[in-house]
């Protein structure tokens, strides 16, 4: 007994330390877990909002910078985004008076008004019909033709009848548009086109008609720059058939071109002569016609030669024949002649 009592303290040592070590077994790589706080922590204030920048005129507003959320505070609230106003439109850009465009505008005339006048009610002088073509080709070529009475209204105010106010022997050259360049309406030209503006007797004959029967007071002969029947009759060109019936009438006038004006050739002896087979033309229809002589002498009408340059559309009128007075005043005293006589002998003026 005594043998037990006296192991009886180490076996008491023994078994406390077997029950201070029992428990599940440490990982020795395991890190210690944090002791959570007592209570939660405050978050952190939100970044200062940078001050917005007032965006230029005509500059878009850029977007809102939005701060990127904090990924260690769950506990952060997402900051707030202030909606940007709509940026104000500019005021208006005010016009600038400056470009090339805006100077030409500024400085470009307006159109000329039209002649205060019916030009089909058979009431127009002949200075009267010669100041319309004038102020119409001056619009012609400034490019701002009126287009005067070519809509239906005249149309049908012609269709009974027609009171041209003038008579206009030219060309048959596709450049030269009579009504377009005397910007003048329906029914207020008699054209008559040839090629070189010749006057024989089919001529004659449609000029009395205009004269005579229309009543109109102005007759215009009118030749053009560069005419190629006049240019064949200067070169000499050999031609064939009727062509050269139609040369024929033309060559009094070149060979007169070259007497006046023995040092020209090319270009411009063709516009010397252009000028001088106006007046061969005039002196043709006088010659062939005591009807257009004795209007002529009584004040019923006027005739004028002119000229057109087809690279401007520009007309020059050239007045009456320099000679029509003494003309007439001779033709009148004679017998009426063969109208082709005077082709042989020049006399054109």
């Amino acid at each position: 007994m005594r043998g037990i009592l006296k192991y009886l303290p180490l076996a008491l040592i023994f078994a406390g330390a077997s029950l201070l070590g029992a428990g599940p077994e440490k990982d020795p790589h395991a890190a210690p877990k944090a002791t959570p706080p007592s209570h939660p922590a405050t978050p952190p204030a939100p970044p200062a909002a940078k001050p917005a920048l007032k965006p230029a005129p005509g500059v878009p507003t850029p977007a809102p910078e939005v701060p990127a959320p904090d990924a260690h505070n769950v506990h952060a609230e997402p900051a707030s985004v202030k909606t940007a106003e709509p940026a104000k439109e500019p005021p208006a850009a005010t016009p600038n008076t400056t470009t090339p465009v805006a100077i030409i505008e500024a400085t470009t005339p307006p159109a000329p008004v039209l002649p205060p006048i019916d030009a089909i009610d058979g009431t127009l002088t002949a200075d009267q019909a010669l100041a319309a073509l004038s102020e119409g080709n001056a619009r012609w070529v400034s490019g701002m033709p009126a287009n005067p009475a070519s809509d239906a209204a005249r149309r049908q105010a012609t269709s009974t009848g027609q009171k041209p106010f003038v008579t206009v022997l030219t060309c048959a050259d596709s450049r030269l548009p009579v009504e377009r360049l005397f910007d003048r309406g329906v029914g207020e030209v008699f054209v008559l086109r040839v090629a070189g503006n010749i006057a024989g007797a089919h001529e004659a004959g449609t000029i009395e008609y205009g004269v005579g029967h229309l009543n109109t007071p102005l007759l215009v002969v009118m030749g053009h720059s560069k005419c190629g029947a006049v240019a064949a009759a200067a070169s000499g060109a050999q031609v064939h058939g009727n062509v050269g019936v139609l040369l024929a009438a033309i060559t009094p006038a070149v060979e007169r071109a070259k007497r006046n004006n023995p040092n020209l050739s090319g270009d411009e002896l063709v516009a010397a002569a252009v000028k001088e087979n106006v007046w061969q033309s005039v002196f043709d229809l006088l010659k062939s016609s005591s009807d257009l002589r004795q209007s002529l002498a009584a004040g019923k009408l006027k005739v004028v030669g002119a000229v057109c340059d087809i690279s401007t559309g520009k007309v020059e009128f050239l007045g009456e024949h320099p000679w029509q007075s003494e003309l007439i005043a001779a033709m009148n005293a004679q017998p009426a002649a063969n109208p082709a006589a005077h082709a042989e002998a020049g006399e054109g003026h």
